[in-house]
């Protein structure tokens, strides 16, 4: 479960520290950084993926301008603490990466180039004391061997690390073989590279292309009817769940078909009790959307044990075309203490900030500024008391959130 994660001179965010329970919220005016934030998040997981430029590519639209333009400072650094589990073993992981940035606006076609400075992965728990897994300064690596430290490590000896080089236009935990000797930090990387980030596009949810098997939701969305194929082969119970939930928005939904005419395509259909088909190009946008999250609260994937912990999804506007009664009943099954998954969610709409009355520990205000954006935790007990007076969404609308 994630514990912390600080940024640094990522676009309007300076030194902020985000300490997030199971459902969060992150609330604010426009342009104040709240997409910043979710971003931030992105662009770490996505360094335990790809390259630092593929990674900065695929987290924004101007990858130029990854760094705050107001204050002049070349490096980015970002830092996460969570807490994972490895055979009934609770483990506590600390990673921290600065990254270097070429100077000039447009130092290539895509972008300023990346390079890690420094890179450090840290393990406490069971015979691990604030051991080193992983140190990277520069392209200097060392890497702890996780099974001779377990095997041989006694009370005042030294660990043993293998030393290596490597290129420093990719993290380290990114250039990990999956082997024994790494076991626990292969454990953390499958869990940073786990972080889902959606923001749903209704043109993108119609998608017909697909792959077999495919069980990850795209951030788009593009994926929904390959992955609900899935589901529907693979999990029908779990479908026939998802189908009651959407329900609330169609209930004229009786059972989803699909047809595959050829192995990258498959297409989608609502049926009702009377075996009439409708395909996407007939749905709302709004009840595509509704199904999306839908899969992503009621099914997720099975790789808890893989990654040790529950995954961080971070939702953008989740609200967007879905009257907000219905996300009240689908929010309702989201367990609160993170241990089935910890969402972030972003909104404006005050009725669907309204459903945060009974999670006030995850409610986060960005306020942004001339240079920088302002992460502002308010108080959980005078927002109690102000809810006597006022709704979580009237608040935020008087600027009683501060």
């Amino acid at each position: 479960m994630l514990k912390s994660f600080r940024v640094d001179n990522f676009k309007s965010l300076i030194n902020v520290t985000f300490e997030p329970v199971g459902l969060n919220l992150l609330v604010g005016p426009n342009n104040a950084g709240k997409t910043n934030l979710c971003h931030a998040l992105r662009f770490l997981s996505l360094t335990a993926q790809m390259s630092l430029d593929d990674a900065a590519a695929a987290c924004t639209a101007e990858p130029w301008n990854l760094l705050n333009v107001y204050i002049p400072k070349e490096s980015l650094s970002l830092s996460a603490t969570c807490e994972l589990t490895l055979a009934d073993e609770l483990l506590s992981f600390s990673y921290e990466l600065t990254l270097a940035s070429e100077k000039g606006p447009r130092a290539q076609p895509r972008g300023r180039p990346f390079s890690v400075s420094s890179e450090i992965l840290r393990l406490s728990g069971g015979k691990f004391a604030d051991t080193v897994l992983l140190e990277n300064r520069g392209g200097q690596v060392r890497l702890l061997h996780e099974k001779r430290f377990l095997r041989r490590l006694a009370p005042g000896s030294e660990p043993d690390y293998v030393d290596t080089i490597a290129p420093t236009d990719t993290t380290m935990l990114f250039r990990l073989y999956d082997l024994e000797t790494n076991q626990r930090s292969n454990l953390f990387k499958r869990y940073l590279a786990s972080w889902g980030y959606y923001n749903f596009d209704p043109t993108r949810l119609r998608n017909n292309q697909a792959r077999a098997m495919e069980t990850i939701l795209e951030g788009s969305g593009s994926t929904l009817s390959s992955v609900l194929s899935t589901l529907h082969s693979a999990r029908p119970r779990l479908e026939k769940k998802l189908i009651d939930a959407v329900k609330l928005l169609e209930p004229r939904l009786d059972l989803l078909s699909f047809q595959t005419p050829d192995p990258e395509h498959v297409y989608m259909f609502f049926e009702d009790r009377q075996g009439n088909k409708f395909g996407v190009n007939n749905i709302s946008d709004g009840t595509l959307r509704y199904l999306a999250m839908c899969y992503l609260v009621l099914v997720g994937d099975d790789g808890v044990a893989e990654r040790g912990g529950p995954p961080v999804t971070i939702v953008e506007e989740p609200e967007n075309g879905i009257f907000v009664a219905h996300l009240k009943n689908l929010f309702e099954k989201i367990e609160p203490s993170g241990r089935q998954g910890q969402f972030v969610f972003t909104s404006h709409n005050p009725y669907f900030i309204d459903l945060f009355d009974a999670s006030l520990q995850g409610l986060f205000f960005i306020k942004g500024g001339e240079t920088h954006s302002t992460l502002i935790k308010p108080d959980p007990a005078k927002l109690q008391e102000r809810l006597g007076k006022f709704s979580l969404g009237e608040m935020h609308f008087k600027g009683l959130l501060e």
